[in-house]
């Protein structure tokens, strides 16, 4: 069959001789239709470059210059052009000269017949496309790896951090990877969990791939995510790492699970109000009547007896109550705050306690934040509850409690951190139960009322904790429209 395809050479060379002679052997190679133009110069082949050649035969010696300057220019037009080089003789200084500036092959003038010469001009332009796929190719992964919004890194197959994305670099920081550095950097150092480790190991030792494994990693400011890590075999010992952060659908999934139990504790409060509070009533009403009726002699007895079960009716009634108050949507007096303000003056009601414990306090606040429709007085409430917890939590003299205020996606948001001994694991899922407390004195309601409150105003509240590390808790509020 034969090609339709028209290849295009340009042919420079001082010696008319060479040309016909090339030009002849070109005529003799079936199937292929070649066009052949011709340039006795440098100058005159700089020229016609524009006119879009398929592949280039230069000669390497052009009267006072070198064909080596003429590679020069056709590759800084067309960086992956196809250049065959032709020479009286076969030297390996210039074969290693001419390929360092990207010649596809040479040819020795006199030793090329024409199935030679047809098939060096083919498997040029065949290196030629193919290295210009390659390197489309390269220029698109590259655009993905540093345009990417997820962290995105290269290792070997022995964990060692090759290179990293910009969005890496900001998650991570430079103590994770710093390219400049010449130390070693280890992916598996920055995985919390010693399973999560253990999986990596066995990955490398079996050479296989790995997708969407859930693991604790350390981000910049020490703080662990939940990540989801897929692993790719790229090339011989390369592999691609992708890391996507689940911290926002994790606090998403804690905010409605949250939700969800408050509404469900509201349901069993309003049911246990109504079982326990009537047949309190009738003891109440039977204590008195049964008061009225006792003889005076059988009062002076045991009439104690009934004063103690009217207190523990009172007391079992008032846990009731502020079980209901605690558990229930409660009415606002919504009005324009900044939450800086509001922040500050919570701060002032316990103000005593900090400076009692020698606690230093550290304020972040985003000056420009715009102002959000609370309940004032409440909000403050939830947030003196907070700021008592963060205290009691710490130690005299060495306490650090930090609060922060920023916008995000049309949020106000609140961050109060302090250095205390932290939250036990098992104890954080019941942390906004009513009655759950681990204070000998405490009610235990202090929590499940300041997210009564949060909630209330269509906030959300979460906690992240770390035993010998301390506390965070995260508010946020929908801002002002």
């Amino acid at each position: 069959m034969i090609s339709t395809e028209t290849i295009k050479i340009l042919y420079v060379d001082d010696d008319q001789d060479d040309f016909f002679l090339v030009y002849s052997l070109l005529k003799k190679i079936p199937d292929t239709n070649y066009e052949l133009k011709g340039a006795n110069s440098l100058e005159e082949a700089l020229e016609v470059l524009d006119q879009g050649f398929d592949v280039y035969l230069v000669d390497y010696r052009l009267g006072k210059d070198t064909g080596l300057e003429l590679i020069q220019e056709i590759k800084s037009i067309q960086k992956h052009a196809p250049v065959i080089m032709l020479t009286g003789m076969n030297s390996g200084n210039l074969d290693r000269e001419a390929l360092t500036l990207g010649v596809s092959d040479y040819l020795i003038k006199g030793e090329f017949d024409a199935n030679l010469l047809d098939r060096t001009l083919r498997y040029a332009i065949r290196d030629a496309r193919l290295i210009e796929s390659l390197a489309s190719a390269a220029v698109k992964f590259r655009s993905i790896f540093e345009l990417a919004s997820d962290p995105f890194l290269l290792m070997n197959d022995e964990g060692k951090i090759l290179e990293a994305n910009p969005a890496f670099l900001k998650k991570f920081g430079h103590k994770a990877f710093n390219p400049i550095s010449k130390r070693a950097y280890f992916f598996k150092d920055l995985l919390v969990d010693e399973s999560s480790k253990q999986e990596l190991d066995d990955l490398f030792f079996n050479m296989q791939e790995l997708y969407d494994m859930e693991a604790l990693m350390t981000v910049d400011s020490g703080h662990t995510i939940n990540s989801l890590i897929s692993i790719v075999k790229q090339d011989m010992g390369v592999f691609q790492v992708l890391i996507k952060d689940m911290s926002a659908i994790k606090a998403k999934e804690e905010e409605e699970l949250n939700l969800k139990k408050f509404s469900s504790t509201g349901r069993i409060a309003r049911l246990l109000a109504h079982e326990v509070k009537n047949p309190l009533t009738t003891i109440l009403l039977s204590a008195d009547q049964l008061h009225l009726e006792l003889p005076e002699n059988v009062l002076a007895e045991s009439g104690d007896l009934i004063d103690v079960i009217r207190r523990n009716c009172d007391r079992i009634n008032h846990l009731v109550t502020q079980l209901l108050d605690s558990t229930r949507f409660t009415e606002l007096d919504s009005k324009n705050h900044s939450i800086n303000t509001l922040l500050d003056e919570s701060l002032e009601q316990v103000q005593d306690r900090i400076e009692f414990k020698g606690i230093s306090v550290t304020k972040q606040y985003q000056s420009d934040i715009c102002d959000i429709q609370v309940d004032g007085e409440k909000v403050k409430i939830a947030l003196i509850n907070l700021l008592v917890n963060a205290i009691e939590a710490m130690s005299e003299n060495t306490g650090k409690l930090l609060i922060k205020t920023s916008v995000k996606n049309n949020q106000c948001r609140i961050e109060i951190r302090d250095n205390g001994e932290g939250i036990p694991k098992e104890n954080l899922e019941r942390l906004f139960e009513p009655f759950f407390t681990s204070k000998v004195t405490g009610s235990g309601l202090g929590l499940t009322n300041t997210q009564n409150i949060i909630l209330s105003h269509g906030g959300s509240i979460r906690v992240k904790s770390e035993i010998g590390k301390g506390t965070s808790f995260f508010i946020s509020f929908n801002l002002s429209s």
